[in-house]
């Protein structure tokens, strides 16, 4: 996988060397749910723990940057260095105790994104892959925010704990389709991606290191603008 996407990557470049290019930046914006995510484990016995899929809506922005063929057509490759705040909503359920919470964190994640933009008139679909670099930032917050027994209440306030998170940097790879409308010089994109993790996310305690605890993948939404000169 990461071969074939370095050889598109590398097929991309050569094909914006031998033509007119356009050069764009801008902004993005976008929301997050966690379809696929795992918890691991090392801190999450499968058998009792599960990922919630709307109890966590994750969020991120970033600056961008474009290098585009003619017209705002064909191959493009694309960069986009932003913040993201990822959230992912757990619950468990041991005997007749219920719990429910979620799992936070911050990262600064880097895509470089490769495409082939289709247009007629204004309006430009555009398929996108490639790799990112993930840098977590800060703790790991783990919040229990519901209890419950037997269908009782027992509470309702939130209890935190911040874990150490251990991992440098996470590899990953995103995929997703960019459907956009050209304004004067620039393109106003809605897009949807699926993005992977290819490894886990590790914290430490005090008693062992790099435990493996989540496995993040998601799909996001997102809004943008860029600006070609």
């Amino acid at each position: 996988m990461k071969r074939q996407i370095a050889l598109v990557m590398a097929f991309c470049a050569a094909s914006l060397l031998f033509g007119q290019v356009h050069f764009g930046i801008g902004v993005h914006g976008s929301i997050d749910v966690p379809t696929g995510t795992s918890l691991n484990h090392d801190r999450f016995n499968s058998d009792y723990y599960k990922v919630a899929l709307f109890e966590g809506v994750g969020f991120g922005f970033a600056a961008s940057a474009m290098i585009i063929q003619e017209d705002l057509k064909g191959f493009n490759v694309g960069l986009e260095p932003g913040y993201a705040h990822n959230e992912i909503g757990w619950d468990s359920t041991v005997s007749k105790l219920d719990m429910k919470g979620k799992l936070s964190y911050s990262s600064f994640d880097i895509p470089v994104l490769v495409g082939y933009s289709f247009g007629k008139g204004n309006f430009r679909v555009t398929p996108q892959i490639g790799p990112y670099l993930s840098i977590p930032i800060g703790s790991l917050k783990y919040d229990v925010e519901r209890i419950t027994y037997e269908g009782k209440l027992l509470s309702n306030e939130t209890y935190s704990t911040d874990l150490d998170i251990s991992s440098r940097f996470i590899l990953g790879g995103m995929g997703g389709i960019n459907v956009g409308y050209k304004v004067g010089k620039g393109l106003v994109n809605f897009d949807a991606r699926f993005m992977s993790d290819f490894t886990s996310l590790k914290f430490d305690d005090d008693t062992k290191k790099n435990i493996s605890v989540l496995t993040r993948r998601k799909t996001t939404f997102g809004l943008s603008y860029i600006h070609f000169f």
